[in-house]
């Protein structure tokens, strides 16, 4: 009896010294572990308190860029023009090749039904995050008694408005890809285009574009219009250049930009003063009414950009720092495909 309360007494003694032990060497495993944790974090810490970068808007940015030249109305009331294809070509070009737009589509010579398909297919590809950029070159119309207006397409008839697409058409189907994108801007060279829009101004001067509003902008929805005249006719060649005025400085304010972030309120205050400066005829821009803007910007972002001077490390956004003469300013058009023909696309603004 006295034995078995001696090995029971040194059971007890044994489990407690055991567990004593365990308990320290879990102390000292856990303490030499923090120890290696507190170094890697010191380092974690140390290395994001010095990469601070402004989180900007990263979606894809997709056009769709419609040239019409060729009208084929019997009734002879559209006559063919002779710039809005080289127009949209140009645009489409400059938009791949400067400005990084990655899904571009191209139509030349569009029907009602082109259009209109194309817009949907826009739509259905088109995610959260991306910049969406669709131009338009070719006649325009505006119902005087009505007051309604219409883009033409090239299987227009006379004056068969059924044949048109009327501008409430154009606002549900950019309204409807403005819904599921961040970004949105529609450009239109057309006469009566400006009956699209509802005025708007940033209110911005040069010196508020820092690195802090282009961030704020970017990540608040914008669904925004440039339009190359009002309630007026506008012209479609500008002294034989072979573009219209406002295609032709738009095209130039793309060319010669050399900011790593251009907004929309930037590019078409420059292209309404300098059309206004040269011509009758007074471009606009404004934002689509009732599409869900927020004040935000669609901001082109220059693929090669000239620094003088500067330390490539500074640059904030992702371009290609080049020197300043190996900017392409060719204006050679480079042949895109249609996605519905399983051609290659390239996209430019325009309403």
């Amino acid at each position: 009896m006295v034995i078995d309360m001696f090995n029971l007494h040194f059971k007890q003694i044994m489990k407690q010294t055991a567990g004593i032990a365990l308990t320290m060497f879990s102390f000292f495993a856990l303490l030499t572990a923090d120890v290696h944790a507190a170094d890697s974090r010191g380092i974690t810490i140390e290395k994001t308190a010095q990469t601070q970068t402004a989180k900007f808007n990263k979606g894809v940015y997709r056009a769709l860029i419609i040239g019409n030249n060729e009208y084929k109305d019997q009734q002879g009331k559209w006559e063919p023009l002779s710039t809005a294809i080289t127009d949209a070509r140009e645009v489409a070009r400059l938009l791949e090749e400067q400005y990084g737009f990655t899904d571009i589509t191209l139509l030349e010579n569009a029907t009602r039904r082109d259009v209109l398909f194309a817009l949907e297919e826009l739509a259905n590809k088109s995610l959260k995050n991306d910049n969406v950029l669709i131009y338009y070159a070719g006649h325009g119309f505006l119902d005087d008694e009505t007051n309604k207006g219409f883009w033409v397409p090239v299987d227009a008839n006379g004056s068969d408005h059924t044949t048109f697409l009327r501008n409430s058409t154009i606002r549900d189907e950019v309204s409807s890809i403005a819904s599921r994108v961040q970004h949105t801007l529609l450009i239109s060279d057309s006469c009566f285009s400006g009956s699209l829009l509802r005025t708007a101004s940033r209110g911005i001067s040069e010196s508020d574009y820092t690195e802090k509003y282009f961030e704020k902008v970017s990540n608040k929805k914008s669904v925004q219009i440039m339009a190359a005249g009002g309630f007026e006719f506008v012209d479609d060649d500008y002294r034989e250049s072979g573009h219209s005025p406002f295609t032709y400085f738009l095209i130039n304010e793309l060319k010669t930009n050399n900011s790593p972030m251009f907004t929309v309120s930037q590019l078409s205050g420059n292209v309404e003063r300098a059309v206004a400066n040269n011509v009758e005829q007074v471009p606009e821009s404004g934002v689509l009414q009732g599409a869900g803007d927020e004040l935000g910007e669609f901001i082109f972002i220059k693929v090669d950009v000239a620094v003088e001077g500067v330390d490539p490390d500074r640059v904030k956004v992702e371009v290609n720092v080049v020197p300043s003469d190996k900017i392409k300013t060719d204006s050679t058009v480079k042949k895109v495909k249609q996605p519905v023909n399983k051609q290659k696309v390239v996209p430019i603004p325009t309403l």
